[in-house]
């Protein structure tokens, strides 16, 4: 009987610390892994905090900020969000709906004194989809609602 216990005994403590030791690899991975969204008043009130990790900082480009560096795909910018800003640094091809005044949200590190360094630029976009047709429509209507209001 004894012998039966304690190999019981046995496979419940390797179930245990194999269980154990498989979580915490996960829980270690994956806080690894993940990486923070901040607008740009948050980013720049926790800078010491954030200094050097990996984040993601979401506003709008500033009108005007938009600068790109001939012969090569660098470009700078600020991020805003009406109230701070944040002068970004990019090396590479930006997405389409990249443009200034358009919502955008930037993945990378940014240091002490220096410009955030971004290596991924998400470009955001209306979430009201509506096809050309119907808009072409709407803004004919529009138009004629708003000469019928002026008679």
């Amino acid at each position: 009987m004894k012998t039966l216990a304690n190999k019981r005994l046995y496979l419940i403590l390797t179930v245990l610390v194999v269980g154990g030791s498989l979580a915490a690899l996960v829980f270690s991975s994956f806080t690894g892994a993940l990486v923070y969204f901040h607008t740009p008043t948050e980013a720049v009130a926790k800078q010491r905090e954030l200094d050097g990790k990996k984040i993601r900082v979401g506003g709008m480009v500033q009108a005007g900020s938009l600068a790109r560096e001939a012969g090569t795909l660098k470009i700078r910018f600020l991020v805003t969000d009406g109230n701070a800003q944040i002068p970004v640094r990019y090396d590479g091809m930006v997405p389409d709906l990249f443009r200034e005044g358009q919502g955008v949200v930037v993945e990378g590190t940014w240091k002490s004194g220096q410009d955030f360094s971004a290596d991924t630029i998400l470009a955001k976009h209306s979430e009201d989809y509506v096809p050309v047709e119907m808009s072409e429509q709407g803004i004919a209507k529009s138009k004629e609602s708003l000469l019928k209001s002026l008679k």
